[in-house]
């Protein structure tokens, strides 16, 4: 009599492993698919691309701010928000005179408007202030990404200096930090002077430390590698930590300094979180930091 062969039922240990393990990779592979057509909500966290521009003017003319009125090259619309008085110098009497223009790139939540505290603090220490707004935030039209911000903020800047408001210095908040070193990258840019406040070292790392399991380095679009950015750097950098940053692991924000070009300095905030570092327009390391990328000049009187 013939044998029937052994028919292996679906639940067999080997066949379950095999197909267990099947799952798990495309499972994996999933997600890191859905990480990364997701990255742009990740990274930009406050990308809002159908928040209308005319809301937006009319919450910043509501807090005394306004659209910067030019257009540089690459941009077609504005790109950022100034004080009003902004062209006739817009600082208080300081007895330092007009120390230049602050451009701060912020961090990637809300948008630029939600950081007027800078302009408070910047003026009374004899600096304008524009705040840069991010394509894709504030009423901006467009996306956000490193390779189209960086282009037209060199422009902007260049155009800010031109027309007399230099000499320019840049403050970089967190995703803005990254921003500022890439805006940097470029030796003929006339910036005298970097502040990087709750910086990472590149943003590889940074999302590595959200998802380790995640080939994340090759997923980025974005490079945002500020060591590689700043290497060339010649002019002073002011470096502001937070010692407990629960969003930048504080690893990497040493890593960076250690890498940074002279002169530099590092000031740390202890016990302080990625956006709970002290703010108060009066504290003494604002003074500490921006004297040290901006060195006051007295004016004759």
């Amino acid at each position: 009599m013939e044998r029937k062969p052994v028919q292996r039922r679906w639940y067999h240990p080997v066949r379950l492993l095999q197909r267990l393990a099947i799952y798990a990779v495309i499972g994996y592979v999933t997600v890191c698919v859905v990480l990364y057509l997701m990255q742009t909500s990740l990274v930009y966290a406050g990308y809002t691309p159908d928040f209308p521009a005319m809301t937006a003017f009319r919450e910043a003319k509501a807090i005394g701010l306004m659209p910067w009125p030019q257009t540089t090259p690459g941009a077609p619309e504005f790109q950022g928000y100034v004080r009003a008085d902004f062209g006739n110098h817009g600082i208080r009497e300081t007895g330092i005179g007009s120390r230049g223009t602050v451009v701060v790139f912020h961090g990637n939540g809300g948008w630029a408007i939600d950081r007027t505290g800078y302009i408070e603090t910047f003026s009374r220490r004899g600096f304008r202030t524009f705040l840069y707004e991010y394509p894709g935030y504030g009423g901006r039209p467009g996306r956000p990404s490193e390779k189209a911000i960086v282009p037209e903020a060199r422009a902007l800047i260049r155009t800010l200096d031109q027309a007399g408001y230099g000499p320019i210095y840049i403050w970089g908040e967190s995703l803005g930090s990254g921003v500022a070193a890439a805006v940097c990258n470029d030796a003929s840019l006339p910036v005298h002077g970097l502040v990087l406040l709750t910086p990472w070292d590149n943003i590889a790392n940074v999302g590595q430390s959200f998802y380790p399991w995640v080939p994340v380095r090759w997923l980025m679009i974005d490079k945002y590698d500020s060591i590689a950015n700043l290497k060339a750097f010649r002019y002073p950098i002011c470096m502001v930590r937070s010692e407990c940053d629960e969003v930048i692991p504080p690893p990497l924000a040493r890593n960076l300094y250690a890498h940074l070009p002279e002169p530099k300095k590092m000031i740390v905030h202890a016990g302080c979180g990625h956006n709970d570092w002290p703010s108060s327009p009066e504290l003494a390391w604002w003074d500490e930091t921006l004297d040290f990328i901006a060195p006051p000049v007295k004016v004759a009187r």
